[in-house]
Protein backbone atom coordinates (compact mmCIF):
# COMPACT_ATOMS: atom_id res chain seq x y z
CA UNK A 1 0.00 0.00 0.00
CA UNK A 2 1.21 3.49 -0.97
CA UNK A 3 1.17 6.57 1.04
CA UNK A 4 -0.90 8.47 -1.58
CA UNK A 5 -3.70 5.23 -1.03
CA UNK A 6 -3.28 5.73 2.98
CA UNK A 7 -3.59 9.15 3.03
CA UNK A 8 -6.82 9.29 0.69
CA UNK A 9 -8.64 6.45 3.26
CA UNK A 10 -7.67 8.88 5.90
CA UNK A 11 -9.45 11.57 4.39
CA UNK A 12 -12.77 9.48 3.17
CA UNK A 13 -12.68 8.16 6.78
CA UNK A 14 -12.64 11.78 8.46
CA UNK A 15 -14.69 13.63 5.74
CA UNK A 16 -17.17 10.23 6.51
CA UNK A 17 -16.93 10.75 10.14
CA UNK A 18 -17.61 14.57 10.67
CA UNK A 19 -20.92 14.12 8.04
CA UNK A 20 -21.99 11.88 10.47
CA UNK A 21 -21.51 14.01 12.87
CA UNK A 22 -23.33 17.06 11.59
CA UNK A 23 -26.28 15.07 10.15
CA UNK A 24 -26.99 13.55 14.05
CA UNK A 25 -26.33 16.88 15.64
CA UNK A 26 -28.85 18.38 12.99
CA UNK A 27 -31.41 15.63 13.52
CA UNK A 28 -31.25 16.80 17.39
CA UNK A 29 -32.01 20.23 16.76
CA UNK A 30 -35.14 20.15 14.70
CA UNK A 31 -37.40 22.21 15.35
CA UNK A 32 -40.86 23.05 15.22
CA UNK A 33 -41.91 26.65 14.42
CA UNK A 34 -45.65 26.36 15.18
CA UNK A 35 -44.61 25.12 18.93
CA UNK A 36 -42.15 27.66 19.17
CA UNK A 37 -44.25 30.73 18.21
CA UNK A 38 -46.95 28.89 20.79
CA UNK A 39 -44.38 28.74 23.61
CA UNK A 40 -43.79 32.54 23.24
CA UNK A 41 -46.74 33.38 23.06
CA UNK A 42 -47.65 31.63 26.31
CA UNK A 43 -44.56 33.40 27.95
CA UNK A 44 -45.06 36.54 27.10
CA UNK A 45 -48.84 36.32 28.45
CA UNK A 46 -47.28 34.50 31.26
CA UNK A 47 -45.48 37.87 32.11
CA UNK A 48 -48.20 40.29 31.64
CA UNK A 49 -49.85 41.11 35.04
CA UNK A 50 -53.03 41.76 33.59
CA UNK A 51 -53.45 38.94 32.17
CA UNK A 52 -52.36 36.63 34.78
CA UNK A 53 -54.57 38.65 37.27
CA UNK A 54 -57.66 39.26 35.84
CA UNK A 55 -57.29 35.56 32.85
CA UNK A 56 -55.20 32.95 35.08
CA UNK A 57 -57.63 30.57 34.36
CA UNK A 58 -57.72 30.40 30.47
CA UNK A 59 -54.15 31.05 30.89
CA UNK A 60 -53.79 27.66 32.66
CA UNK A 61 -55.99 25.99 29.67
CA UNK A 62 -53.42 27.85 27.63
CA UNK A 63 -50.62 26.01 29.38
CA UNK A 64 -51.92 23.00 29.63
CA UNK A 65 -53.13 22.56 25.51
CA UNK A 66 -48.97 23.76 25.22
CA UNK A 67 -48.29 20.82 27.95
CA UNK A 68 -49.78 18.65 25.18
CA UNK A 69 -48.67 19.78 22.15
CA UNK A 70 -44.47 19.43 23.80
CA UNK A 71 -45.56 15.39 24.79
CA UNK A 72 -46.96 15.03 21.36
CA UNK A 73 -43.77 16.59 20.03
CA UNK A 74 -41.13 14.76 21.83
CA UNK A 75 -42.39 11.65 23.04
CA UNK A 76 -45.26 10.64 20.61
CA UNK A 77 -43.46 12.35 17.40
CA UNK A 78 -46.49 13.12 15.87
CA UNK A 79 -46.19 16.53 13.99
CA UNK A 80 -49.51 17.30 13.47
CA UNK A 81 -51.32 16.26 16.37
CA UNK A 82 -48.41 18.79 18.07
CA UNK A 83 -48.94 21.76 15.42
CA UNK A 84 -52.73 21.24 16.03
CA UNK A 85 -52.46 21.37 19.79
CA UNK A 86 -49.51 24.38 19.30
CA UNK A 87 -52.34 26.60 17.52
CA UNK A 88 -55.11 25.85 20.17
CA UNK A 89 -52.96 26.88 22.73
CA UNK A 90 -51.96 30.48 21.14
CA UNK A 91 -55.84 30.64 20.51
CA UNK A 92 -56.47 29.92 24.25
CA UNK A 93 -53.24 32.46 25.36
CA UNK A 94 -55.47 34.88 22.81
CA UNK A 95 -57.96 33.67 24.67
CA UNK A 96 -56.70 34.87 28.09
CA UNK A 97 -55.93 38.16 26.76
CA UNK A 98 -59.43 39.39 25.73
CA UNK A 99 -60.84 37.99 28.84
CA UNK A 100 -58.59 40.14 30.49
CA UNK A 101 -59.04 43.28 28.40
CA UNK A 102 -62.82 42.69 29.35
CA UNK A 103 -62.52 42.36 33.03
CA UNK A 104 -60.64 45.61 32.68
CA UNK A 105 -62.99 47.59 31.07
CA UNK A 106 -65.91 46.26 33.14
CA UNK A 107 -63.91 47.18 36.51
CA UNK A 108 -63.36 50.64 35.00
CA UNK A 109 -67.15 50.97 34.12
CA UNK A 110 -67.43 50.04 37.32
CA UNK A 111 -65.23 52.21 38.82
CA UNK A 112 -66.80 55.85 36.84
CA UNK A 113 -70.44 54.35 38.12
CA UNK A 114 -69.25 54.54 41.54
CA UNK A 115 -68.02 57.89 40.98
CA UNK A 116 -70.87 59.69 39.85
CA UNK A 117 -73.25 58.35 42.30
Amino acid sequence: MNRDSTLVDRWEFWTALSLLAVISVGCEAVRNPSLERARDTYQRARHDPEVVGRAAVSLDKAGQTLEQAERAWTKEKDVTEAEHLAYIAEKRVEIARATARRRLAADEIQQLKSKRE
